[in-house]
């Protein structure tokens, strides 16, 4: 595994704008921890950059969901992401815990999608379907204007 590195603030904040300016290309997975490191330099502090390991921790994985510790261990048990139980301790695979997060964003979305369309057949919605699916794509890549 790689060593972390330290980043230290420039001595002059300015050279951080074109890092700045370049966040909004990002792809929203990175644009987050870029932000937060570009702040932190412009507030003078220091910044830890680190690799994570492929194998996890339960609480590690629990963060990457944005979901309880308590929670992340009933989804192990009830057998949707597995794991390896080597000691005490459970540990889990960044590749596992990635691909159920990707497949709890594709079922959302088609949970959304067939609501969005029900509720159309319904005469719920002015609106076409693909308007608000592409707002809400807008809306979670932080690119939508009001």
């Amino acid at each position: 595994m790689a060593t972390p590195e330290t980043l230290l603030p420039p001595d002059d904040p300015v050279q951080l704008e074109s890092l700045a300016q370049a966040l909004p290309t990002l792809p929203p997975s990175l644009r987050t921890g870029f932000e937060a490191l570009v702040q932190a330099l412009s507030r003078g502090e220091a910044v830890r950059v680190e690799p994570v390991s492929p194998m996890l921790t339960t609480g590690q994985a629990a963060d990457i969901l944005n979901v309880s510790r308590t929670t992340f261990v009933k989804l192990l048990e009830e057998g949707r992401i597995p794991y390896t139980q080597p000691s005490v301790h459970r540990q889990v695979r960044l590749e596992d815990v990635l691909e159920y997060k990707r497949e709890r964003s594709a079922m959302r979305t088609t949970f959304l999608k067939e609501s969005l369309r029900q509720a159309k057949e319904d005469g719920l919605l002015e609106e076409d379907l693909d308007d608000y699916i592409t707002v809400l794509r807008e809306v979670r890549s932080g690119t939508h204007v009001q």
